[in-house]
């Protein structure tokens, strides 16, 4: 059946000036039609200025727009034009003095099984082990601890100012900071998360998961390990590609079988990866953690603890090098993938590898204790942390 995309003239809507720009929006997507470039980008820089200024109407656009795209698929062009409109929205840009190459690592969430914060501790490990590693993070978005989460329960302020936060990149080779710094609708966004009509919108927004994982970069780092739980690797590849990005791993991890997908490089079985490579070019392929000499680990070991206090225990253990099960393993590989991708090691076996020897060597919980220092954070906090796990 044809499209038509416009109502009947008893049903046709009355946009307030400030809504105007949403009509051709609303009907192209009603017809699962590709937006133009112009379009995906006005599109989404309104939207984050709506969620930003807590507008009435912000959540039923964002169904619209983001649902829209959900049901017709986001192609590549589109999600590309929603980085440049997310851009509009930064209020900060850091000037980070250093030569080497500067990696940051997520993932989109939505894994089938309530994992670990892995990437924030993997950054935190890789730094100490030699490369330069950055992460921004929110409050818990599907998870049940978030980035800023698990940062601040162990003594780290990730509110810290710009000049702070260039500061510990140039002398520590990481820092751990909140995206809502840079980009001023994430808390507004986070707290939608937490309304009573989340559990109906969100799990049919998967275009803004990707838009949030694709265009959101704080640093504005050119090198990123992004993680993904559904089959959408090489997309997330080539979309990096495009906005700029010099070098990337996009891996999807799974479980004894493939109805357990987490959003890194996995200990639990294989993991499919999408690199982008310098060049330009991707190459997909599969790694087995037995091939990095880990042992497939069990799946209770890896998953998150009921609060943030417990999963900032479990992680501060993992980088005392007093948890040696399959929990140090995950952490560790993801640790080698940002070594790969900084360029320290020639290959991610050899960066868990390194990564492993970094914490037997009490070099990953010194960092830690640095970060917090320098980021003007709470030492005290982290010392009873650490008394407890010792």
């Amino acid at each position: 059946m044809k499209c038509i995309g416009r109502p009947l003239s008893s049903e046709r809507p009355r946009y307030s000036k400030k809504y105007s720009w949403w009509l051709p929006i609303i009907r192209k997507l009603v017809c699962k039609e590709d937006l133009s470039i112009d379009e995906a980008e006005e599109a989404t820089f309104r939207i984050l200025r709506l969620i930003e200024r807590g507008d009435a109407a912000t959540p039923l656009l964002m169904v619209g727009f983001f649902g829209g795209l959900t049901f017709k698929g986001p192609t590549i062009d589109e999600l590309a034009a929603m980085y440049s409109g997310m851009e509009r929205t930064r209020r900060v840009t850091l000037r980070l003095g250093v030569s080497e190459p500067v990696v940051t690592a997520g993932g989109t969430g939505g894994d089938t099984i309530k994992t670990i914060n892995v990437t924030t501790p993997a950054v935190l490990l890789a730094a100490s082990a030699g490369a330069v590693a950055v992460k921004s993070g929110a409050r818990a978005f599907t998870s049940r601890t978030g980035a800023a989460d698990l940062a601040m329960s162990m003594g780290i302020n990730v509110y810290s100012s710009p000049k702070i936060v260039e500061k510990c990149v140039e002398k520590l080779g990481t820092a751990v900071w909140a995206s809502s710094i840079v980009y001023p609708w994430m808390e507004p966004l986070i707290d939608l998360r937490k309304s009573e009509f989340a559990p109906i919108l969100f799990p049919h927004l998967d275009s803004l998961r990707l838009m949030i994982a694709t265009s959101l970069n704080p640093f504005s780092t050119k090198r990123q390990v992004r993680g993904v739980s559904t089959i959408q690797n090489r997309l997330v590849a080539e979309v990096l590609g495009k906005i700029g990005y010099e070098r990337a791993l996009v891996p999807l991890g799974y479980g004894a079988d493939e109805s357990v997908r987490i959003d890194e490089f996995s200990n639990l079985g294989k993991t499919i990866v999408s690199e982008l490579h310098q060049n330009g070019k991707i190459e997909t392929y599969e790694v087995d953690c037995e091939d990095l000499g880990v042992k497939k680990g069990d799946v209770n070991e890896v998953v998150s603890g009921g609060t943030h206090r417990q999963n900032a225990l479990a992680i501060l253990k993992v980088l005392s090098g007093r948890d040696r099960t399959g929990r140090r393993d995950l952490i560790a590989i993801n640790a080698g993938a940002i070594l790969y991708l900084a360029d320290e090691v020639d290959s991610i076996k050899d960066g868990y590898e390194l990564a492993s020897n970094t914490i037997d060597e009490g070099h990953a919980i010194r960092k830690v204790e640095e970060l917090v220092k320098l980021s003007g954070g709470n030492l005290r906090r982290l010392r009873r942390l650490l008394r407890l796990v010792s």
